[in-house]
């Protein structure tokens, strides 16, 4: 009975050490800009709105990307591997477009409703606008047009 005991605490003492949390390095390279537009767009501090599971899944289908439900760092980047010319960029950043509008109107409805918590609010829609700019950007910089 003891050698089973101790076949079993090796087992699991195994069992354990393989389980370790890995890094979440999935061995892609990924495009400067994969990490540029995340620092920016998914942090709801910096980008005034936040960009659920089943928003990035909307914006996948937006530009005809399935992608699978998993952390959102990973779910954007799933996203992203897609990303391969500058037509693909442009939809799926006029889907992040269209995502913010529609997460700050309500924003902007609280604000009529009740302008004294206007100032919560204006903060978080001068973050989404900015963010808005910065993906207008984006394309220019790293998917310019031909020619340029």
């Amino acid at each position: 009975m003891e050698d089973l005991r101790k076949e079993f605490e090796n087992f699991m003492q195994d069992r354990c050490v393989e389980s370790e949390c890995r890094e979440d390095e999935d061995g892609y390279d990924y495009p400067d800009y994969v990490e540029a537009i995340n620092s920016e767009l998914m942090p709801p501090n910096r980008s005034g709105v936040y960009i659920s599971r089943w928003d990035l899944k909307m914006v996948g289908d937006a530009i005809d990307a399935s992608i699978a439900m998993d952390a959102r760092n990973r779910m954007f980047k799933m996203l992203m591997r897609s990303i391969h010319d500058r037509e693909t960029m442009q939809k799926l950043l006029g889907a992040f477009t269209s995502l913010i509008d529609a997460k700050i109107e309500p924003y902007r409805e609280m604000m009529e409703a009740y302008p004294s918590a206007s100032p919560i609010f204006s903060d978080k829609i001068e973050k989404a606008e900015r963010v808005k700019a910065y993906l207008d950007q984006v394309l220019e910089r790293y998917f310019p047009e031909a020619g340029e």
